[in-house]
C-alpha cells in the first residue's frame, strides 16, 4: 500500500484519535502531522506490516507524549474550541456540552494517565495492546487506569454526567 493512499483512507480516524487524546484541536494537528512525517519517513517498513495503521497509532502516542517539549518551543497558544472533532456524519451524541465535559476531564489528567484512559476506551485497546503503544508493563498500564479512574471519580463533573446518563 502505498502512504498516499494509506492517509487517504485513515486520515479522519487518526484525526479523531489524535484529537481525543490531546483534547485540542490544534495540537492534535501538529501531534499528527508530526506523527505521520515520521511514518512517511519510515513507509517501507511500515506498510509492509501486517496491521499499519496500529503501528502509525503508536507513533502518534509516542509523538503526543513527547509533544510537551514541543509546545514549549513553538510558543503557540492552543485554542480552546467546544468543537474538538470534525465529524460530518454518524455523530450519535448530539450533546457538545458532554463531549466538552468529557475532553475537560481527560485535560485535568496527566499524559500518560490520559493516554492509557484513551486507549482504553476509545479504541478498545487491552492491557498488553496499551503496554505496546505506550511502551510500558502491562502493570503500569492498570495503574495509570486505576489513577485516572480514581481522579475522575473525584471530579464533580463525573457526577453530573453519571446523572444524565
Amino acid at each position: 500500500m502505498e502512504f498516499e493512499t494509506f492517509v487517504a483512507a485513515e486520515l479522519a480516524g487518526l484525526t479523531r484519535f489524535a484529537g481525543v487524546l490531546t483534547g485540542d484541536r490544534q495540537t492534535a494537528h501538529d501531534v499528527l502531522i508530526d506523527a505521520l512525517l515520521i511514518a512517511s519517513r519510515r513507509w517501507i517498513e511500515i506498510g509492509a506490516m501486517k496491521r499499519p495503521s496500529a503501528y502509525v497509532r503508536r507513533i502518534v502516542v509516542t509523538t503526543f507524549l513527547a509533544e510537551r517539549r514541543k509546545v514549549m518551543r513553538r510558543n503557540t497558544k492552543p485554542c480552546d474550541d467546544s468543537e474538538l472533532l470534525d465529524r460530518t456524519e454518524g455523530d450519535r451524541t448530539g450533546q457538545v456540552e458532554t463531549r466538552q465535559v468529557l475532553d475537560d476531564l481527560l485535560r485535568l489528567l496527566p499524559r500518560q494517565q490520559r493516554t492509557a484512559v484513551v486507549l482504553r476506551y476509545y479504541l478498545d485497546y487491552d492491557d498488553a495492546g496499551i503496554a505496546e503503544a505506550m511502551s510500558i508493563s502491562a502493570s503500569g498500564v492498570r495503574s495509570n487506569i486505576s489513577r485516572a479512574l480514581a481522579t475522575l471519580r473525584l471530579t464533580p463533573d463525573v457526577l453530573e454526567l453519571e446523572k444524565d446518563h
